[in-house]
């Protein structure tokens, strides 16, 4: 009985000490983490806290009494990552250089693959000049986490300004975090070095849906480079992201002209946006051809400006064009009705040419036709479904039009 009462009252005497520290620590204060380490001298947590607050807190800030708290925090806890951190950090904001490396490859080898304490341990390299090492661990926090993808990139890039650096040392082989990087240069008009990015995200054996390449594609095509946008759109063939029908031909340079294939809205097959007081979408109850053609139903709640289905297609300069299309209409209200329309992706003073528009309802399909030559430096045309608006009181249109076998080939 009094070995029992004695074994209670020390298990009871050391979980009142064991609690109470624990909760003088929950609140990093100096006194109360003092008293803490009084009551548990043995616990390296509470060392390790006291350690941050003096080399931390501008109040009772202290170096060389933080340097001793975490020293001793890692002498009781030798296999904590987090504690040997703590120390590098403080070692170095003593001058204390060679220790604090010495620390921070300690942390290395104890959490290999921690993000945050590789993100540090990084920084802390690149503080040193030691940019190669730096750059090692900065890609094990790109393939671990995604959190510190803005900052990193931009602090890589002024580390080096050598994206094929980066590319090699720090990017891992990993999609998301290639495509991130993509957006990264592709920001800052790094064309070239984003080729290069692209190259690699391509020669990957992983697949990625096509939207995914819908930024790049834009932002090509935005910064007047065609050619090279094309060259991404055969990338994305080729590695079967988009089917083979998503490709022109000599006598047809509109891809999916019978509307087939649902519209991938990206690059250079169509994109039907929405628009206010419009529904779009491929239908199957009206067809010219196959099976399938393009609705596009007005509310009658609007007096649209309608170019919300188009297509970008590659011509040469100066070189005749025929564009055609058969269109259906049903119950087309005002004097403005859909047309066909083609016009210069960058520069509508040097190409833009409408139908004339169809109104009312039609019997059946009506062709439509456009001959057009291009401008000396037009190389990329917009063509689709047009509606302009109409200058009456009774302005609102209603109605239906389909469209389908959209053609533009080059006039002998």
């Amino acid at each position: 009985m009094l070995l029992a009462t004695a074994a209670f009252l020390v298990a009871t005497t050391w979980i009142t000490k064991a609690y109470l520290a624990t909760r003088l620590a929950g609140a990093p204060t100096l006194p109360g983490l003092r008293y803490a380490i009084k009551l548990d001298p043995t616990d390296s947590l509470y060392h390790l806290e006291l350690g941050r607050l003096l080399q931390y807190n501008p109040a009772v800030v202290d170096p060389k009494e933080s340097v001793a708290e975490l020293k001793r925090a890692v002498s009781l806890s030798p296999y904590d990552p987090e504690a040997w951190r703590s120390l590098a950090m403080a070692l170095q904001f003593e001058g204390r250089a060679e220790e604090s490396l010495a620390c921070l490859w300690r942390a290395d080898k104890l959490a290999p693959r921690l993000p945050a304490l590789q993100w540090d341990v990084a920084n802390a390299f690149l503080l040193h000049g030691q940019v190669a090492e730096a750059f090692r661990h900065f890609k094990v926090v790109l393939a671990g986490s995604d959190q510190y993808n803005a900052i990193l990139f931009n602090t890589v890039w002024e580390a080096s300004h050598d994206a094929g650096q980066i590319l090699a040392q720090v990017i891992p082989e990993n999609l998301p975090v290639e495509f991130s990087y993509l957006d990264y240069l592709l920001r800052r008009s790094q064309f070239d070095d984003a080729r290069s990015v692209w190259q690699r995200i391509v020669a990957s054996p992983d697949r990625f849906p096509p939207a995914q390449a819908a930024a790049y594609l834009d932002k090509l095509i935005a910064a007047r480079r065609p050619a090279q946008g094309w060259q991404v759109w055969e990338d994305l063939r080729s590695k079967g992201a988009i089917g083979p029908l998503e490709h022109p031909t000599d006598q047809n340079l509109v891809i999916n002209g019978d509307f087939e294939q649902e519209a991938l809205n990206l690059g250079f097959d169509w994109r039907v946006v929405p628009a206010p007081g419009t529904y779009a979408g491929i239908d199957s109850t009206h067809h010219h051809s196959a099976s399938h053609s393009l609705l596009v139903q007005f509310s009658g709640k609007d007096n649209i400006n309608y170019a919300n289905a188009v297509q970008l297609v590659r011509v040469r300069p100066a070189h005749s064009y025929r564009l055609s299309a058969y269109l259906r209409t049903q119950g087309i209200t005002t004097d403005s009705g859909p047309r066909l329309m083609v016009r210069d992706a960058y520069d509508p003073q040097a190409l833009a040419k409408v139908s004339d528009d169809l109104e009312g309802s039609s019997e059946g399909w009506t062709q439509v036709m456009l001959d057009f030559k291009t401008g000396p430096r037009t190389e990329l045309v917009v063509v689709g479904l047009a509606r302009l608006p109409s200058q009456k009181l009774d302005n609102r249109i209603a109605g239906r039009v389909w469209l389908d076998d959209v053609n533009l080939a080059p006039l002998p």
